[in-house]
């Protein structure tokens, strides 16, 4: 047999040209591989400084704007005691003032409106001429 060494020699070479061509790219191919995922690493941090930059301003806005609707809260309570008070207090002058009033309806003294009479006591004299004369019956 006869061999033919300058092919057996190119198979070689071309063996080990195509094997180092392999590595060669196997480690560039990971090199970017790498570089991506540093870059995309990259990316996410500063996509997620953006935001968390952003959740801050919003937080912050939220807070003030509680802030300000509590602080209207109080005084809308401190008011509402102050008209709890008057009214307490009004109701109480009221009373007293009732204690004091003529209740008889016939009492020449009181001055009654008319038509609250006809509401409550509609048997009650239209003028105040029909209510004296009545007053001097009874």
């Amino acid at each position: 047999m006869n061999f033919n060494w300058t092919e057996i020699v190119l198979a070689i070479i071309a063996i080990a040209s195509g094997v180092i061509t392999h590595l060669l790219d196997k480690r560039k191919h990971k090199a970017e591989i790498a570089k991506l995922t540093a870059e995309t690493a990259s990316d996410n941090i500063t996509n997620m400084d953006k935001s968390l930059d952003f959740y801050e301003k919003l937080a912050e806005s939220t807070n003030k704007r509680l802030d300000a609707v509590l602080a209207k809260q109080e005084e809308m309570i401190q008011e509402n005691e102050a008209l709890k008070t008057q009214v307490t207090d009004l109701n109480t002058k009221m009373t007293k003032i009732n204690a004091v009033i003529c209740t008889k309806l016939a009492c020449v003294h009181r001055e009654v409106d008319e038509s609250v009479l006809e509401c409550i006591y509609p048997d009650t004299p239209k003028t105040k001429k029909q209510r004296k004369v009545k007053i001097k019956k009874v």
